[in-house]
C-alpha cells in the first residue's frame, strides 16, 4: 500500500473516534513507523510500504484515545526531548510558564532548589539546561516516574539533579531551599471520572488527584515551606484565587499570578520568610 492510502485510511480511522488531530496524529505516527520526517510524507506519497500491519496497530491504539505521547515514548518540552510512558504525566506547554517563571527569577545565580513531584522530571531537567547554577533536588512517591526523570537527565546531559523517592504528604526534606518548584496534582476526585479518555484512561491517577477540592498538596507545600525563599506553583483553571488565599494564610509575601499563552492563570509565586 501507498503512504498516501496509509495516510488517507489512518485519517478515517482515526476521525471516526473522534480525535481531533487525526491529520497531525497520522503523520506522527507514520513518521515513527517509517523513520522519516513529515516533508517525505508529502513528497513520496506514491512509495510502497510493506507490512503495514504494524502501522496500523500504532493506529488502533491512538483510536482508543491512548496518547500519542505515550505511543511513541516521548514528548517536547522547553525545545528539549523527554521519554514518557503511563508511570508519568505528560508534559504540557502550560508547564513551560512555571518553567519560564522560575527562570526568570533564578537568571545565572547559583540557588538551591526544590521540586516538589518531579514525575519525568520535566522541570528540573529544563531548569538545570537553561540555568547552569542551580543546584536541584527533586523528589516523587513513584520509583518508576523517577526512574524515567534520571534517564531524561542523563539523555538531556545535566547532571546537577539529585532524584528522591519522597511523600509529601507524609515527610518533608529537611533543608532549607532558596527556590521551590511544583506542579502538583490539582484535579479534584470526584471530576476525575469526567476527564477526557487521554487522561483519565492513561495517565498516572497519583499524578492527578488533589483530594477533594483539588486543593490538598497546595496546603501542605505552602506549611512546608513557609521558611523558603521564593515559591512558584501551576495552578489549574480557576483555582489561582484559592491557592493564592493559602499562600496568604500561611504568611507568604508578594503574591504574585502569571498567565500562559491562553491567557488563564497558570502560576502563582510567592516569597516565603528566608
Amino acid at each position: 500500500m501507498v503512504i498516501s492510502k496509509l495516510i488517507e485510511i489512518s485519517c478515517d480511522m482515526l476521525k471516526k473516534e473522534g480525535i481531533q488531530s487525526y491529520v497531525l496524529d497520522t503523520h506522527l505516527l507514520l513518521c515513527m513507523f517509517l523513520g522519516v520526517d513529515r516533508p517525505y510524507l508529502i513528497t513520496h506519497g506514491d512509495r510502497e510500504v510493506e507490512n503495514t500491519d504494524g502501522f496500523f496497530n500504532l493506529v488502533k491504539r491512538r483510536a482508543k484515545h491512548e496518547p500519542l505521547q505515550y505511543i511513541t515514548g516521548r514528548c517536547e518540552f522547553m525545545s528539549l526531548e523527554f521519554f514518557v510512558t503511563p508511570k508519568v504525566l505528560i508534559p504540557r506547554p502550560d508547564t513551560e510558564t512555571l518553567v519560564q517563571r522560575v527562570i526568570e527569577y533564578a537568571g545565572e545565580r547559583p540557588l538551591t532548589v526544590l521540586e516538589i513531584g518531579t514525575g519525568s522530571g520535566c522541570i528540573s531537567v529544563s531548569l538545570a539546561h537553561y540555568c547552569k547554577n542551580l543546584i536541584i533536588d527533586a523528589v516523587d512517591i513513584s520509583k518508576e516516574a523517577l526512574d524515567i526523570a534520571r534517564q531524561n537527565a542523563d539523555h538531556n546531559g545535566v547532571s546537577r539533579i539529585n532524584f528522591t523517592k519522597m511523600d509529601i504528604m507524609r515527610d518533608f526534606p529537611n533543608k532549607i531551599y532558596d527556590i521551590v518548584v511544583s506542579n502538583p496534582p490539582y484535579i479534584e476526585n470526584g471530576k476525575i471520572p469526567d476527564l477526557m479518555p487521554e487522561v483519565r484512561d492513561y495517565e498516572p491517577p497519583t499524578a492527578l488527584d488533589g483530594g477533594d477540592d483539588g486543593l490538598a498538596f497546595y496546603r501542605r507545600i505552602a506549611e512546608g515551606c513557609t521558611h523558603f525563599g521564593y515559591i512558584a506553583l501551576e495552578v489549574g483553571m480557576g483555582q489561582s484565587q484559592d491557592v493564592v488565599n493559602i499562600l496568604k494564610k500561611n504568611g507568604y509575601k508578594d503574591i504574585r499570578t502569571f498567565c500562559d499563552l491562553s491567557g488563564i492563570e497558570r502560576v502563582v509565586s510567592a516569597k516565603g520568610g528566608v
